[in-house]
C-alpha cells in the first residue's frame, strides 16, 4: 500500500531577501552586477547565490550581512523587513526547525 506523504512548505531560509531585491532593484542593478560588487569587497559569491539569497533558499551569515549592506550604500538594519521584532514570535519556530542537520538535540 502506498502513503501519500505530507509535505510541507519549505521554510524560508532567511529574512532579509526581498530587501536586498528591492534594493538592488531601485539601484537598476542586475543580480550579476551586485554578484561582481560583492567579489570587489572580497565575497567570492555568483549570480545564483544572489538569486538563493533573494528567493531565501539560503541561510545569510552575518559578515554577508555586513558586505551586503557596504555594497548596496545602506545600514545592516536596511536590510531587514520593516517591523521585524513583532514579527519575530510568529518566524521563529520556522528558523529552528531548518537549522542545519545536528544543530538541536533531539526532543528540543
Amino acid at each position: 500500500m502506498h502513503h501519500a506523504s505530507i509535505k510541507t512548505p519549505p521554510a524560508n531560509l532567511n529574512v532579509v531577501g526581498p530587501q536586498v531585491r528591492r534594493l538592488r532593484e531601485l539601484k537598476g542593478w542586475t543580480q550579476t552586477q551586485l554578484a561582481e560588487k560583492l567579489q570587489l569587497l572580497g565575497w567570492d559569491t555568483s549570480r545564483n547565490s544572489v538569486t538563493r539569497l533573494e528567493t531565501q533558499g539560503r541561510r545569510v551569515p552575518d559578515l554577508e550581512l555586513y558586505v551586503l549592506a557596504t555594497a548596496l550604500g545602506v545600514t545592516i538594519d536596511e536590510l531587514f523587513p520593516e517591523n521585524l521584532g513583532r514579527k519575530i514570535a510568529k518566524l521563529w519556530p520556522l528558523y529552528r526547525v531548518k537549522l542545519s542537520r545536528g544543530q538541536i538535540p533531539p526532543g528540543q
